[in-house]
């Protein structure tokens, strides 16, 4: 998959020349409603023949629009690129998210990254806003689409539970430590990696992930080489890890499946 990171300027448009369909959106997470997103977006480039892309944004607006010094993601960067690489995007746009581009009127946005990208469809999901203020949404895109430069197709609501599948959702549960309902919304565990110094593991901050709340965590351990069941305590600057002797340093992945020592009633 080509990644290609933008910066909004006078000419920072037109550098795909070939046709191509396109999904918008922040995908924090890639959670079931971004994939089905993607997933039919993948579809569509497929009949048309051409190929499929995603316009992503980096950091999250929040950080730019309200300042947040201190945000946290269910996937940093890193992680959602390889998400969205493994649902089969030919080509990634990361458009860094600055006060220029949070200044753009949305006519602009379609002009310089839908038209001028040379996009022949979009895939939105329902609650997509962009532009300057949020001032354009799916009904703006789909006005500005009559004019035959470029299709539109909007994703509608996904509901697990009878609740909306979103990342605001998933980042509670995180926060709150209730992990082991995350499958549900995200489509497999909750996953952060560090680096493991002896039981301890590092770095985990300066990668943003969200963390649960403290406590102590089942959670499964992998390394290149291994992979194992073992607890995760979770302190606010750090974690300590047991389970793991197999290993004692080097780059983990740890997937959070409950926290430990909770008796829960089965439910349908």
């Amino acid at each position: 998959m080509d990644i290609e990171y933008m910066t909004h300027s006078l000419d920072a448009a037109f550098k795909m020349n070939e046709p191509h369909v396109m999904a918008l959106g922040f995908f924090d997470g890639v959670h079931l409603g971004h994939q089905s997103l993607l997933q039919q977006a993948r579809l569509i480039a497929k009949e048309m023949g051409l190929k499929f892309t995603v316009m992503t944004f980096d950091p999250h607006p929040d950080e730019i629009i309200k300042r947040e010094t201190d945000r946290r993601y269910i996937t940093p960067l890193e992680s959602k690129l390889e998400r969205i690489s493994a649902l089969g995007a030919d080509k990634v746009f990361v458009m860094n998210f600055n006060l220029p581009f949070a200044s753009l009127p949305a006519d602009d946005f379609i002009k310089n990254y839908i038209v001028g990208l040379h996009a022949k469809h979009v895939v939105v999901g329902f609650d997509f806003s962009f532009g300057y203020k949020a001032k354009g949404d799916v009904d703006y895109l789909r006005q500005y689409s009559n004019g035959g430069l470029f299709e539109v197709t909007v994703i509608s609501k996904k509901t697990r539970n009878h609740q909306k599948v979103s990342s605001t959702l998933i980042r509670k549960l995180i926060r709150d430590g209730d992990v082991h309902l995350i499958p549900n919304y995200l489509g497999k565990p909750y996953e952060i990696r560090g680096h493991l110094e002896g039981t301890l593991m590092k770095a985990l901050q300066d990668r943003k992930y969200i963390m649960p709340k403290p406590g102590l965590y089942q959670v499964e351990i992998l390394s290149e080489t291994n992979r194992t069941m073992g607890l995760l305590r979770c302190g606010v600057e750090s974690c300590q890890l047991s389970g793991c002797s197999w290993v004692s340093s080097g780059e983990i992945t740890v997937k959070f499946l409950d926290q430990s020592g909770l008796r829960r009633t089965a439910t349908v």
